[in-house]
């Protein structure tokens, strides 16, 4: 268990389904950890039904999950978290074959039932004090996909980090949980004012719970950024 201490990542490559280079920061879920140059694109191989030792080391989970979240600062309230699981999908999610870009990341052995609550996994990114051209950036676009089990409720920007103020992005089309969430992307797309220099933090609450029930059931998050999202 480590205290806010999400991966933090440096510039570099380019992958055709990932972050730009300006963001190069938020790797896609199921990847092996960040190298100086930036995001490997090399997934890790994924456990096992049952769970195991494979973990996704630019992603983190809120501990102890599932997590209460205030209504006021949302998971910025949160301040223990832990590398999260590359577990093998439940069958009736996403193949991982789906695409070469990312897997799913889950609490321990998440493809089984786990507890009925709130999840919330995030990444750290650094945000440079000085654009190409001599630009401070002053937001950030980040357009991407995720799948989910069950909904995702929301997701959440901390700029600067550990500023216990969260952003809750609203452009995101919150999947309705119909028993598709896990079987589909979703696209999203947001803009938000970003601290020049500063880390900053992508949060992702997940709704384990069906819309009459909080049983226990899998649980798991996916998420690919796209070569649009960029500093500005």
């Amino acid at each position: 268990m480590f205290k806010r201490v999400l991966p933090a990542l440096a510039a570099g490559l380019l992958f055709a389904t990932m972050a730009a280079a300006q963001i190069s920061g938020l790797c896609n879920t199921g990847q092996t950890r960040a190298a100086s140059a930036g995001c490997t694109g090399v997934l890790v191989t994924p456990n096992p039904q049952g769970g195991g030792p494979q973990r996704d080391n630019n992603w983190a989970l809120a501990y102890p999950y599932p997590s209460t979240i205030s209504p006021e600062n949302g998971p910025c309230d949160l301040k223990a978290f832990i590398e999260a699981w590359v577990d093998t999908p439940f069958p009736a999610w996403l193949a991982n074959s789906t695409s070469s870009a990312s897997e799913w990341i889950t609490p321990f052995n998440g493809e089984n039932n786990v507890s009925g609550g709130s999840y919330v996994y995030g990444t750290k990114f650094p945000v440079p004090s000085v654009l190409p051209g001599g630009i401070v950036p002053t937001s950030v676009t980040i357009n991407g996909r995720l799948s989910s089990d069950n909904a995702t409720a929301g997701l959440y920007l901390e700029s600067p980090a550990n500023s216990s103020g969260c952003s809750m992005v609203r452009g995101l089309p919150v999947p309705i949980n119909n028993g598709t969430d896990w079987n589909q992307w979703t696209d999203f797309s947001f803009t938000r004012p970003i601290t020049a220099g500063a880390d900053a933090y992508l949060f992702v609450l997940v709704l384990n719970e069906t819309l009459i029930s909080s049983l226990p059931s899998p649980q798991g998050l996916r998420v690919e950024f796209f070569a649009t999202s960029a500093f500005n």
